[in-house]
């Protein structure tokens, strides 16, 4: 009789180390598959292009050739039908204007930029209306195969994160997709070059 229930329990015993053994190596699976996958962020990123300097560029459906970047403390702009007087266009921080020829590859459409800074921030450009300039400002500009088109988009930065600023590029008016194009070009700041576009940022830019 005793012999019998230890014979039992000797074999429950055995059965429930099994079972365990077959849960942690199923864990252990689970858990290898799970390092091999993608994680979320890096399916939903862009893919990065880099690029530097003026050289041509491409991203999906979409060409850039960047220019000359130049600093000011304010804009001086012209008045309107709206409003008859000179707007005097001031920025907490500093207008940074980046040149560029931009044309649609494939189909119309535009072509959006922002500003990452070498410790991760990112300053979207600023729209059609800051400032309004028609014919320069790239900002919600439509562009057309064949149609090249130049102008300059307008960023509003502190004055601290110039060195080691890119001008990233992505197609659309909405933040870049996962697996779109995102082109990211150097545009040079160096330490010695963000002084001098500090010190040769003038107070007031008349834009007129």
């Amino acid at each position: 009789m005793s012999t019998t229930t230890t014979s039992g329990t000797g074999m429950r015993a055995r059965w429930r180390w099994r079972d365990a053994l077959w849960i942690v190596l199923a864990l252990i699976a689970v858990v290898a598959l799970r390092k091999g996958e993608s994680s979320y962020e890096q399916r939903d990123a862009p893919l990065v292009q880099h690029a530097r300097g003026s050289a041509r560029a491409e991203g999906r459906n979409f060409a850039v050739e960047v220019g000359n970047v130049k600093a000011a403390r304010a804009y001086l702009l012209k008045g309107d039908f709206s409003r008859s007087e000179d707007l005097l266009l001031r920025t907490p921080g500093l207008w940074l204007s980046v040149l560029a020829k931009v044309e649609s590859t494939q189909r119309p459409g535009y072509v959006s930029a922002q500003l990452l800074t070498r410790d991760g921030l990112v300053y979207a450009a600023s729209s059609a209306e800051r400032p309004k300039l028609k014919g320069i400002n790239l900002s919600e500009r439509p562009v057309a195969p064949g149609l090249p088109e130049n102008g300059a988009w307008f960023f509003e930065v502190p004055a601290d994160r110039l060195e080691g600023a890119h001008l990233q590029l992505y197609w659309g008016n909405g933040l870049p997709q996962g697996g779109d194009s995102l082109v990211d070009v150097d545009l040079g700041i160096d330490a010695a070059r963000a002084r001098k576009l500090l010190a040769e940022a003038k107070p007031v830019l008349d834009l007129r």
